[in-house]
């Protein structure tokens, strides 16, 4: 091609790219500046059916093997149970909080929220080198802030949340002006923040598996975003080698990835063999709840990390195809309204919940099942944790919330007579009826 023919496909180009972005800009915000959502219509509650049916499993496990934890002392076993159940009710106002909260605050204060929550976890570990309360450590790590009787409270859930909140915000943005492929004014800035959360949970408070985690909320609404896949795979190149920096770093994340190449001693080794035998002993069908044996102080992190070993030993394989077949659902019913969801935002939202849920269920079951090193992060609402039970209710609100604004028909692909949409280059259809009661 001609230097000349060149030089006159260049302003069509950037005048597709600026109407292109105004198209984005015009399906995220109304006339008056808030967030466009679409004719409100019923929710979809199979997502919250699901959630409660996991979290009564949690419930149900948990008070099969309080005997086994607490040694058979009902006093001990009954204030056990009754902060369970405590999360579990602060879990469910969480949802109910969330959903209700307009969409538009979240958006508004979404990058707030991320800033103190990278703030608190900041602050705790040099509170806990310094001893000063109410920072809790143990194991040389400082993740929790303690509450007295009622607990801890780990802030590295905080983040999670506020980090969906904030890339979504920041990225529809950007979609918007036409800038996401945009090293200087996107993907840089965006880089910055992101690797001091991740230097703060990986190398400040020794937490690997969250920042795994959170890596994988914002590679995923990057991806959805529209990132371009030459700069996705240089993302990903840093970011693994990064992950074996921070490996390399701490002798016993050294020792968990020898131990799962089957070069670790006896202590090192010991974790993941009760956890194998865990899941051996339970056989097809479980011995039976109740009638746990690891429980009883032979599995570390017996109703936190290990709590799929648990299910495995009581529920036996059978039982385990159902948890996973549970998670396997939810997950489906959330990245299910990204096809149907036209404001880029609150697509961006429901990708980070899917992300950060489904990180957290693939990362605890491959440990637990010796397909990956040992992480040390919980199952998402069947582990006990109020903070974790708190705020993956209050996303999973989030996404409930953004359910009401959901599109009648899936995305089309190109070539459809319906309206095409300018983020994914595939076309939607008209609103749903309100009498609609779920996604299709």
């Amino acid at each position: 091609m001609s230097n000349w023919a060149q030089t006159t496909n260049r302003p069509s180009e950037s005048r597709r790219n600026k109407l292109a972005a105004a198209e984005i800009k015009s399906t995220l915000f109304d006339t008056a500046g808030a967030l466009k959502l679409g004719r409100k219509h019923r929710p979809d509650y199979l997502m919250v059916v699901l959630m409660i049916v996991l979290s009564f499993v949690g419930v149900v496990i948990l008070f099969s093997i309080t005997p086994a934890l607490t040694g058979g002392d009902n006093d001990a076993s009954t204030k056990f149970m009754l902060r369970q159940a405590m999360f579990l009710v602060a879990g469910l106002a969480s949802f109910f909080v969330a959903s209700r909260v307009p969409l538009d605050f979240w958006r508004q204060h979404g990058a707030k929220l991320f800033v103190i929550a990278l703030a608190i976890c900041f602050v705790l570990p040099l509170m806990g080198a310094l001893k000063i309360p109410p920072a809790y450590c143990t194991l040389g790590a400082c993740r929790w802030i303690s509450l007295g009787s009622l607990g801890t409270f780990q802030p590295a859930e905080f983040l999670k949340f506020g980090t969906v909140l904030f890339t979504a915000g920041f990225l529809a943005i950007r979609c918007a002006r036409g800038e996401l492929n945009s090293y200087r004014k996107t993907l840089i800035p965006l880089g910055v923040v992101v690797l001091a959360a991740l230097f703060v949970l990986a190398i400040m408070q020794k937490d690997l598996g969250t920042s795994i985690s959170l890596a994988a909320i914002v590679l995923v609404q990057l991806i959805v975003a529209g990132l371009e896949m030459r700069k996705l795979a240089a993302i990903l190149g840093v970011g693994a080698g990064l992950a074996i920096l921070s490996i390399i770093m701490a002798p016993h994340r050294i020792a968990r990835v020898a131990t799962f190449f089957g070069q670790g001693d006896a202590t090192a080794d010991y974790h993941i063999n009760q956890a194998m035998i865990a899941l051996g002993s339970g056989g097809l069908t479980g011995r039976g709840l109740g009638q746990s044996v690891q429980a009883f102080g032979w599995l570390p992190e017996a109703i936190h990390d290990s709590i799929f070993a648990i299910l495995g030993e009581s529920l036996g394989f059978l039982g385990l195809l159902v948890i996973v077949a549970l998670f396997g659902l939810l997950l489906r019913q959330i990245i299910s309204k990204v096809d149907y969801i036209e404001n880029i935002y609150l697509r961006l939202i429901v990708a980070g919940v899917f992300s950060w849920i489904a990180a957290h269920v693939v990362l605890n079951i491959g440990a637990m099942t010796h397909l990956i090193p040992l992480t040390g992060i919980t199952l998402p609402l069947v582990s006990i944790g109020g903070t974790s039970m708190l705020f993956i209710m209050a996303s999973l609100g989030l996404v409930f919330a953004i359910s009401h604004y959901t599109m009648h028909r899936k995305v089309k692909a190109e070539g459809s007579n319906e309206d095409a949409s300018p983020i994914s280059g595939r076309r939607f259809g008209r609103s749903r009826y309100a009498n609609r009661s779920r996604v299709r």
